[in-house]
This record gives C-alpha cells, structure tokens and sequence, in this order.
C-alpha cells in the first residue's frame, strides 16, 4: 500500500507537535521548580499535593503555638523565679529579725512588697499573666494585696484534640491557707512589717511558716513549668520529624528532580532536531509531485 505524501506530512506535524509541547513542558518543570503545574500534569498527584500542603499547614500553625507557649513558659517561670528570691530574702528577714532595727528592716520588707506587686502585674502580649481568665484585671489589688483574678488558665492547642494547660491563677500560687483563711504574700508581708514596727516578735515569727510555704508553692510552680517546657520541646521535635518527612513526600509529587529534567531536556531536543531533519530529507518536493 502506497503512503501519500500528505498522509506522511501529517503524520510528521503530529510528531513534531508532540515532541514540541513535550520540550515545552521539561522547559517549565525547568523553570518553575515544580513537575505539576496544572491539574491536566497530573490530576491524582494534585490530590495529594493538596493534602500534603494541608498537613504542612497544619502542623506549622502548632509549631507556632508551641513557640508562643515555650516564650510564654520562659518568662514566667523567670518572673516567678525574682518573686521566689524576694520571698526567701523576707523569710531570711522575719527568721533572723533583730526587733531593735525593726523600723529599717520594715522598710525592707516594704520595698521587698513593693517589688513582688510589680512583677505580679506583669504581662504577655498585653494581658496579665497571673489574673486566670481576667487577663485584664490586674491580679491583686495594690492597697489590700488581695487576689483579684480567678482561677482560669491559659491553653495552647499542640495538636489535634492535643491541649497543654499553663497555669495562670496568681491566687494558688501565691497564696497560703492558715485556720481556713486565705492569706496572700502581700497580706504576710503588710502583718510582717507591721509586726516588725510595733517590736513584736511573735508576730514576727508568725509569718516565717507562711513565707516558707508560699516559698515551696512557687518553686513548686516553677518545677511544673519546666516539666512543661520539656513536653512542649518534645512535641516541637515530633513535629519537626513529621513536617521533614510530609515535605519530601509532596517534594517527590511536585517538585522537579532538575538534573534529570536537564538530561531529558537535552534528549528531547536531539529528538526534535532528528525529527526536523527526517521531516526535511521526507518532504523534499520531486518532479513527480507536480505532475
């Protein structure tokens, strides 16, 4: 059976059609990075690509989290670290108080109450760490030293359904209950300087169990908070591990591998070349093709 020319001229073009769109397409695998460009690339590897980039999505908001948390742990656990210095220097006032010099050594104590009320109202992100859930109420009143937050917490979403919880109730951690009555640091330390200047001893030695209590509470706290800086630097690092493995697997979906795209490149264009010249050796007009 004899091939017409036109017949092998369309062969040829369709040849040549698809060798160029191919060249065309290793051309932007090439210059864009990625193998999928368009849902027609690959329509189920889109799928996953979506998939992966939602989990990735995913996890980076966690790790945001956990980031806001750790900072949030840290200055904390530094805050409460000064308060515990300033509790034990009163508790070493009150157990070694020399009543003659009680008018200095409640000046002491006043400044030392002075400087726990500051750090008491500090704040994070511009709220205050030790009010529960009134993040803006101030969490104990600087004329009664009473506590005026409640018993909230603050909590930060890690995971799926994955809550950790950071304690932020100012009242428990720096409040000791004697005969049923709650008793701030602030009211100990406002009966220590009163005891101290009105010379009265037993008052004075009153407040030292109190003091040593809240003392233990705080170091307590800050023992909790490092268990919690542990945990959230454990997650931190299985999520790591997760989103390094999540990224290679939509990287061998999407990205392209550019030293092999490279190659083919090369190949397909020594293809195209070869193409054109059968093309121009084949369709060489004849004599016979005018006749």
């Amino acid at each position: 059976m004899r091939i017409s020319a036109k017949i092998m001229a369309d062969n040829i073009k369709a040849n040549l059609a698809k060798q160029s769109a191919q060249l065309s397409k290793t051309q932007t695998e090439i210059s864009t990075g990625k193998k999928i460009n368009s849902l027609s690339d690959d329509p189920e590897g889109v799928g996953k690509v979506l998939g992966y980039r939602t989990t990735l999505s995913a996890i980076d908001q966690y790790q945001q989290n956990i980031t806001d948390a750790k900072t949030r742990v840290e200055y904390t656990e530094t805050i409460l670290g000064q308060i515990n210095d300033l509790v034990n220097d009163a508790k070493e006032i009150a157990s070694n108080a020399d009543t003659q010099d009680g008018e200095a050594l409640a000046e002491e104590i006043a400044n030392i109450r002075d400087q726990i009320m500051s750090l008491t109202n500090s704040k994070y992100n511009g709220s205050y760490i030790f009010s529960g859930d009134l993040t803006d109420t101030a969490p104990f009143d600087e004329t009664t030293g009473d506590y005026e937050g409640d018993d909230g917490s603050h909590s930060v979403m890690v995971g799926e359904g994955i809550q950790i919880t950071l304690n932020a109730d100012g009242g428990e951690m720096l409040t000791e209950t004697v005969s049923g009555n709650d008793d701030t640091v602030f009211n100990v330390l406002d009966d220590l300087e009163a005891a101290l200047r009105s010379g009265d001893e037993t008052g004075v030695s009153d407040t030292v169990e109190l003091l040593a209590n809240i003392d233990e509470n705080l170091e307590m706290e800050r023992s909790k908070l490092a268990a919690m800086y542990t945990r959230l630097e454990d997650t931190e690092n299985r999520w790591a591990v997760l989103s390094e493995a999540v990224e290679t697997m939509r990287s061998d979906v999407e990205d392209t591998d550019v030293t092999e795209a490279a190659i083919d490149l090369q190949l397909q264009q020594t293809s195209y070349e070869l193409l054109l010249q059968v093309a121009s050796e084949v369709l060489q007009p004849t004599l016979l093709d005018f006749l």
